[in-house]
């Protein structure tokens, strides 16, 4: 396929197991860089081996309104921007486009193009979600991002219950965000959406796989992208696993101060 070319196909890969938060954002970035080099588009959902503290990519690694319990928990800095998220029970995505597709151009569209598909699915379970629809900051935002509002975000009751942020790389971009399920002992200030509901014993390992697989045929249709399940490549897995180990894993990356 010529390097200008759209991709015909997007590869989906679901994780079979929860994974840490360093291998979860070295993978995401590998997803990214070969989106940029090989002009492979990719879909792919996770979760989190324990509960985890993603830090915006401009983020500090304090705040004056951390959580004392906090400084406990797992962390890990993520190549995207935007306020921290503390991953628990939830199910995340990465989505990754390389520059050949339209979408790669019109970041404010590609939210809107993952996000309305997630929207309908949820609505057929009867989980009905919204688009915010208004955007909000205050002069000092809150460090969770969960505390924090975008018009593109999903909501119900008026909580936040799904986020997303991007990163560009060459013209590629990666796009990933969480769909918060059930309230983290962590941060009960944000409750789940299954919480919200009154459905917390759906929260289980089937509801969440037929939730993967409704979302992933639903962005297919959305964006005329047929998916093919795969792994990462034996070029890729070389290159996760030397961010994961160089990168991801460090003081100096995680720690690090914009």
């Amino acid at each position: 396929m010529p390097p200008s070319a759209t991709p015909d196909h997007c590869r989906l890969i679901i994780e079979p197991a929860p994974l840490s938060g360093n291998r979860n954002m070295a993978i995401d970035e590998t997803l990214l860089e070969s989106a940029a080099t090989e002009n492979r588009c990719t879909l792919r959902w996770y979760q989190w081996d324990q509960p985890t503290i993603a830090l915006g990519y401009f983020q500090k690694n304090v705040s004056e309104d951390a959580d004392e319990s906090w400084k406990y928990l797992a962390r890990v800095r993520r190549l995207s921007g935007g306020g921290a998220i503390l991953h628990h029970h939830e199910l995340t995505y990465s989505f990754a486009l390389p520059g050949s597709h339209p979408l790669a151009k019109l970041p404010p569209e590609l939210y809107v193009a993952i996000h309305q598909p997630i929207i309908d699915v949820l609505a057929a379970h009867g989980l009905p979600v919204q688009f915010r629809g208004v955007s909000f900051r205050s002069e000092s935002e809150p460090f969770l991002c969960f505390g924090r509002g975008d018009e593109r975000d999903l909501i119900y009751q008026g909580q936040k219950i799904l986020g997303s942020a991007q990163r560009r790389r060459r013209g590629a971009i990666v796009q990933h965000g969480s769909l918060l399920l059930l309230t983290s002992e962590h941060a009960p200030d944000f409750p789940g959406l299954l919480n919200l509901t009154g459905q917390t014993d759906r929260f289980q390992e089937t509801f969440l796989k037929n939730l993967t697989v409704d979302f992933s045929n639903a962005i297919s249709q959305a964006l005329e992208f047929p998916l093919e399940s795969q792994i990462l490549t034996d070029e890729e897995l070389a290159q996760s696993e030397s961010l994961e180990k160089e990168k991801y894993s460090t003081d100096e990356w995680t720690s690090r101060k914009k």
